[in-house]
């Protein structure tokens, strides 16, 4: 039997909840383990239940943010992907949420076929994110780190030959299929090379590898 995808939706929205609960409530192959409105109490049920695969993260919630609560399940759970799940679109909350851990970064006008979709893409190491946040990703990654005379001071990750070619196609956005067919690898090999990427730049989502990359000059 194929293993499901579990679920865990924090949104303080209780109709959009509802909706996604039942939306859920139809996939074959997602199971919703938990909801909750509150960053808090998803915390709380984090520190004592075993990892749900991927998290839909409101960003702005009673409480402490999506962002805060993201950063603080990273001790907790330092496997799990979470997707931003928003109505913003600003800098600030995009590089903030990179940081954080968030793997994806989705727009609440998002379709749910488009949710559904992501949800796996996301569990499969991919990174999704809506269209005008990917221009803001790219653009933040490239601009972002430095101050005009601020040496940046690079780092040697003693990543493979291998690692460092999918790391740079990484930060050319392409998802892992894409990199496995150039490759003429499975899917789950790029996977578990980026898992060893992600490991070694100490990074948790594929942007905040393409940023730490391009920090270091390592593509």
């Amino acid at each position: 039997m194929m293993k499901k995808i579990s679920l865990g939706i924090i949104e303080d929205n209780h109709s959009l909840r509802k909706r996604l609960v039942e939306h859920f409530s139809f996939e074959d192959d997602i199971e919703l383990i938990f909801q909750t409105y509150s960053g808090e109490e998803m915390i709380r049920y984090a520190d004592k239940n075993p990892p749900i695969d991927v998290l839909l993260m409101d960003i702005e919630l009673p409480g402490i943010s999506g962002i805060t609560t993201t950063e603080r399940l990273k001790t907790s759970w330092p496997g799990v992907d979470v997707v931003m799940f928003t109505v913003y679109e600003d800098d600030e909350r995009v590089f903030d949420s990179i940081v954080a851990g968030a793997s994806g970064y989705l727009l609440k006008e998002t379709e749910f076929e488009r949710i559904v979709e992501s949800i796996r893409e996301i569990y499969d190491g991919g990174s999704p994110i809506s269209p005008s946040i990917a221009r803001k990703v790219l653009r933040l990654v490239k601009i972002r780190p430095k101050k005009p005379t601020e040496k940046v001071k690079t780092i040697d990750f003693d990543l493979t030959e291998r690692e460092l070619e999918i790391l740079k196609w990484v930060t050319e956005g392409m998802s892992n299929k894409e990199i496995a067919d150039k490759l003429f690898v499975s899917p789950l090999t790029v996977k578990t090379h980026i898992k060893n990427v992600y490991a070694k730049l100490h990074v948790h989502s594929r942007a905040a590898a393409a940023t730490m990359a391009l920090k270091n000059k390592l593509v």
